[in-house]
């Protein structure tokens, strides 16, 4: 496919402009007031009005969430392909300092206090 063409090129500015995320917030928000004029015009509620008006105040909160926490993507940037595979270096790396081991009897002393016993 031509690297130059429209359809190669538009979803990397979807994703860069965020026009999707853009798009459900903003439907969101007049979704969110439509339902709270409806709710505050109705003369006497019901719970289950109510709960209509919860689970939709609620579901803002998880929509904003997403939004917020969402990036867009840079389909340009170069991947390591060791670390993308979780592939395992093929070179044994010597630790950086010295290494001390211990055995079942001997054991490190921390300078902690010994431990109390509960009666």
């Amino acid at each position: 496919m031509n690297q130059s063409s429209l359809w190669w090129i538009a979803p990397e500015y979807f994703s860069r402009w965020r026009l999707f995320p853009r798009a459900f917030i903003s439907m969101y928000i007049y979704l969110l007031y439509e339902v709270c004029t409806w709710f505050m015009a109705l003369p006497e509620p019901n719970n289950a009005q109510a709960g209509l008006v919860s689970v939709v105040v609620g579901a803002g909160a998880a929509w904003f969430g997403l939004y917020v926490n969402s990036t867009s993507t840079n389909h340009n940037a170069k991947v390591d392909i060791a670390a993308a595979t979780g592939s395992m270096p093929s070179v044994q790396q010597e630790p950086a300092g010295p290494v001390r081991t211990t055995t079942i009897t001997e054991t490190i002393d921390d300078d902690l206090p010994p431990p109390r016993r509960r009666m």
